[in-house]
């Protein structure tokens, strides 16, 4: 049988009750292994969104998780295991309510 597209599968997963969250991960193009200077960057890193930054690199696609943004990246381990890191990197804040209250005194 052939794979299908992640999206596909994405799309099934909110369904399930234990369902956190969906990331892909790819191959850190900016870490080179014959270079020192870049041993502590990740070996994976998310996958770039469409938009671009004011410097016109792509922004990584970061997901929420429990209303926090995140980010997740990827390090081989020296078992040849992949160890997971996510971090938060900020909050969705809660719209403030609008109600009726008051509304009568801004006459």
């Amino acid at each position: 049988m052939e794979e299908k597209n992640n999206m596909a599968d994405y799309k099934n997963k909110p369904k399930d009750p234990n369902w956190v969250c969906t990331f892909q991960l790819k191959r850190n193009a900016d870490k080179d292994p014959s270079k020192p200077e870049t041993k502590n960057r990740p070996d994976f890193v998310l996958v770039n969104s469409e938009k671009k930054n004011k410097k016109g690199d792509f922004f990584k696609k970061n997901f929420t998780v429990h209303g926090n943004w995140c980010e997740a990246s990827g390090y081989i381990q020296d078992d040849k295991s992949l160890k997971i890191t996510i971090k938060k990197t900020g909050t969705i804040e809660a719209a403030p309510q609008q109600g009726n209250d008051g509304f009568m005194d801004q006459f």
